[in-house]
């Protein structure tokens, strides 16, 4: 054991000689470390040049630090992790399913804001154990009696409320003093704080409008423009009730003389424009009646008696011109006699004409500098045309009307030229006119209206009517060999329109 234990003591004392024999590298990379006191000022020059600088040791440590970067929007989306959020559906359920107004059934009714009557709630113990209507006294006694009251009730109109209120407490009442063990709950069980709503107060100078030096206005839009709804329906009414004086020549196609007459007219326009398609409507009224001093029979009669109906319709074929379609109907509505007679000019449906035909139309709108002044013009050509004549009765004057060999019915194929023109000269002054022209190639019927008004005021007008009429189908009178018909009319009165 002595021996060992030499031996140990033998070779670590050699182990540790090795070690403290071995060169000292630590300070190799570091600054050395100098004991002020080893410092004299004996020291050669040399010696102190030898001494490390701290700013080279700094920069050399520091020679490999480069400052942190941003991270750029690819890192910061490889870093940030999407939430997971909810779908619309499912926001949709879960504010239905917290919804507290969806705990009440949407059939329940509720009478004075009142959800449930308290008496079927769950008993709560107010505190009060006396009566709230304890008194001592009648007070009653001490009131005077109205001596009116016996011819009034004085009673309240909550009467029935109340009693039924009385019979309420009284069932509490008589709980509190019978079963105080079904109060689970008092008055001071409920709670005391009040929640109010805390205002947020807005950073006033938020979203306040900055304008630099270098703003450009150019790149600010200006309001989108307003486009209104388009109307493919358009209205246009006329009516008139004038006085006026009338006259008509002795050959006229319907009858009548020179008199001084009650004129009224009413025209509806109803059109229709969409892209390629037109559709337009007329319905026209007129009528007049005067006075008849010569006429031992009748006291007044009929000059003027028109029930026109008038459609178009047409479809854009190229610039201003439509194929169309083209129907008219026309008849009067009241009786008209011959004078000192009882014979039937014509009558309502005696007769009545239709007029369909297929062709052109060609129409033209003109604006003018002056707002008020406008043109319309509109020509339908309908080479292949139809017009019939038919009269319900047969003992009106069958041959003023152009028929033949005493026939109620007469069928005419051939061409048709319509033409209506309305011309707003100015804003008082309107100029309106209609051609007609129908030919079967052996008879020929025209018509040329033209219509002056001079407006007075909104309300008032002057109007000059001037109807020129041909008709070679009818027969001429014993003394008047002519087939040309007229009809004049100067009135003044009442105007409306819109």
């Amino acid at each position: 054991m002595v021996l060992v234990f030499m031996l140990l003591l033998i070779s670590v004392n050699a182990t540790s000689q090795d070690i403290t024999s071995l060169p000292d590298t630590s300070t190799t990379d570091s600054i050395q470390v100098l004991d002020q006191d080893t410092i004299n000022t004996e020291t050669p020059q040399s010696d102190l040049n030898k001494i490390s600088d701290l700013r080279s040791q700094f920069e050399k440590q520091n020679s490999s630090y480069s400052a942190p970067v941003q991270p750029g929007e690819s890192l910061k989306r490889f870093i940030k992790k999407d939430s997971v959020g909810l779908s619309e559906k499912a926001l949709y359920w879960a504010r239905y399913a917290r919804d507290a107004s969806m705990l009440i059934n949407e059939n329940a009714t509720f009478k004075d804001t009142v959800i449930v009557n308290p008496i079927f709630m769950t008993p709560l113990f107010k505190g009060n154990i006396l009566p709230e209507n304890l008194s001592f006294y009648n007070f009653n006694v001490l009131k005077t009696k109205d001596p009116y009251s016996q011819y009034y009730k004085s009673d309240s109109i909550f009467k029935d409320e109340l009693r039924l209120k009385g019979i309420e407490e009284m069932a509490i009442l008589y709980i509190e003093k019978n079963n105080p063990e079904d109060f689970r709950y008092t008055i001071n069980d409920l709670p005391k704080d009040v929640i109010r709503p805390k205002e947020i107060q807005k950073d006033p100078t938020e979203n306040l409008l900055s304008v630099s030096n270098d703003a450009n206005f150019n790149d600010v839009s200006g309001p989108g423009r307003f486009i209104p709804e388009r109307r493919y329906w358009k209205s246009n009414f006329e009516s008139a009730i004038q006085f006026s004086q009338n006259h008509v020549s002795a050959n006229w196609h319907k009858g009548g003389s020179s008199n001084l007459n009650v004129f009224t007219r009413n025209y509806l326009k109803y059109d229709y424009n969409k892209d390629k398609v037109q559709f337009a409507n007329e319905v026209e009224m007129k009528l007049s009646f005067y006075n008849a001093p010569k006429d031992t029979i009748h006291d007044y009669k009929i000059g003027d008696d028109v029930l026109r109906l008038h459609s178009n319709l047409g479809y854009k074929a190229f610039n201003k011109w439509f194929y169309t379609f083209d129907a008219e109907f026309k008849t009067q509505l009241f009786t008209n006699y011959s004078e000192n007679s009882t014979k039937q000019l014509a009558a309502f449906l005696s007769p009545f004409s239709v007029n369909v035909g297929v062709g052109m139309k060609y129409e033209l709108n003109k604006s003018f500098k002056d707002k008020h002044k406008n043109l319309r013009l509109t020509v339908n050509l309908a080479p292949a045309s139809f017009t019939y004549l038919y009269s319900l009765k047969d003992d009106i004057d069958l041959a003023r009307h152009g028929f033949r060999d005493n026939k109620h019915s007469l069928s005419k194929f051939g061409s048709t030229v319509r033409t209506d023109l309305a011309y707003n000269i100015s804003r008082n002054v309107n100029w309106q006119s209609r051609f007609y022209y129908f030919t079967s190639y052996d008879q020929v019927v025209g018509e040329f209206e033209n219509t002056l008004t001079l407006a007075i005021s909104r309300f008032f007008s002057t109007r000059i009517y001037l109807h020129l009429r041909f008709d070679d189908g009818v027969s001429k009178k014993e003394n008047i060999d002519s087939y040309f018909q007229m009809n004049e009319l100067l009135s003044f009165g009442f105007n409306y329109k819109w």
